[in-house]
């Protein structure tokens, strides 16, 4: 059975990227896989027993109050036993001392990329403050970019979780050889009373999860709402960046724009909803929209917020996030069409099932031991 050492340098909770490197990596002898994850610590509620928390949890207070410290530690801990593994799973935030140091063992190294190339991300962004004219409010630097181009030539495979994902990395001049084809998913465990059936309901609700800011569009959908004079409401779940807050005012005014920064339980917000709405500029495969799917909504989406798991004309409608006629004219159709919500909400739903966690995270295994075995049988025949 092949041995997969797993490093993540953050705050281990079952949210956001944790609940993805949680969802991807926990022990399944039934994978063909011994997988081990160190990371700094873990939340009790979610800590399964092949996970390493290298800061002692007695001691967590001492640690944390140097914000670097517990990613040190990790690292370290990680590199301890390197040699005693086949293969080694690098995520995000991952110093690139490390990555240098994990190099010199020649083993086999994956590397999880969450969103687009770096640059790629920096040019659509810059793009998009731009078309708005005010400057750019993201923390992308030319040295994150670097950095970034140097963790890609020491890896020897790049997971890419959406096929916009691995387009921006081929097209930033990695070798297709590296990037690897997959996806995120969904946990059925998190939403137990999903009906199978969604009801159609008399007021459209059209419902966006997410931060509420320029790059995933948020404002794109504002003003497409606006124009589409659809009886019926817009709800925002989430953060809003204070840019999408002031050009978007007069929008977010309205009565029928109904705005929540805080939604504890956010299945609701997929219940009360009839149309899941994320033109988003820059993504990677994002959870919201396999949420969406797997509550029966239909998706309308740009081919970033698909996150190469939504259909075009099957599950939703794709668009392009700032051709605002089609946003508008989709809007309207969705809106106006109770029978096609519902087409599209079934085939949404079943779209789904077959990206729950436990189903992608056995492709997974199957991708790593593909290389692996390749790999193994190069390097007999190099013999």
């Amino acid at each position: 059975m092949a041995k997969l050492s797993c490093l993540f340098p953050l705050y281990c909770h079952d949210r956001a990227v944790a609940h993805i490197f949680l969802s991807l990596c926990q022990q399944r002898s039934e994978s063909g896989i011994n997988t081990r994850m160190v990371v700094p610590n873990c939340d009790r509620s979610c800590r399964p027993p092949n996970l390493v928390e290298a800061v002692p949890p007695l001691l967590k207070w001492l640690y944390y109050r140097r914000s670097e410290a517990p990613k040190a530690m990790a690292e370290k801990r990680f590199l301890q036993d390197v040699k005693d593994f086949d293969a080694l799973y690098l995520w995000p935030h991952v110093s690139l001392a490390t990555f240098r140091k994990v190099k010199k063992y020649d083993k086999t190294i994956f590397m999880e990329r969450i969103n687009c190339y770096t640059g790629k991300a920096k040019d659509i962004l810059d793009d998009a403050y731009s078309r708005l004219g005010v400057q750019p409010q993201h923390r992308i630097t030319d040295e994150m970019i670097q950095g970034e181009d140097e963790e890609i030539s020491l890896a020897d495979f790049i997971f890419c979780p959406s096929p916009e994902v691995r387009k921006s990395y081929l097209e930033s001049g990695v070798p297709d050889r590296k990037l690897i084809s997959t996806s995120y998913g969904w946990s059925p465990k998190r939403f137990p009373n999903i009906s199978p059936n969604k009801l159609v309901s008399e007021t459209v609700t059209v419902l966006f999860v997410g931060s509420i800011c320029v790059r995933k569009g948020a404002h794109l959908l504002l003003r497409a709402w606006e124009k589409s004079g659809i009886k019926g409401r817009l709800m925002l779940c989430g953060q809003m960046e204070p840019i999408v807050a002031e050009i978007c005012k007069d929008i977010l005014d309205r009565s029928d724009v109904i705005y929540q920064k805080y939604t504890p339980d956010i299945a609701f917000a997929y219940g009360e909803a009839d149309i899941f709405a994320f033109p988003s500029l820059e993504e990677g495969s994002p959870l919201v929209t396999y949420e969406a799917m797997a509550h029966s909504l239909p998706i309308l989406t740009s081919p970033m917020g698909g996150g190469g798991i939504v259909r075009d004309g099957t599950d939703g409608i794709v668009v392009s996030p700032e051709d605002e006629e089609a946003l508008v004219a989709s809007l309207q159709k969705l809106a106006g069409c109770a029978q096609l919500r519902a087409r599209m909400g079934a085939a949404a739903r079943q779209q789904a099932e077959e990206f729950t966690w436990e189903k992608v995270a056995r492709r997974r295994a199957g991708l790593v031991l593909e290389r692996l075995d390749a790999r193994s049988n190069k390097a007999l025949k190099a013999i």
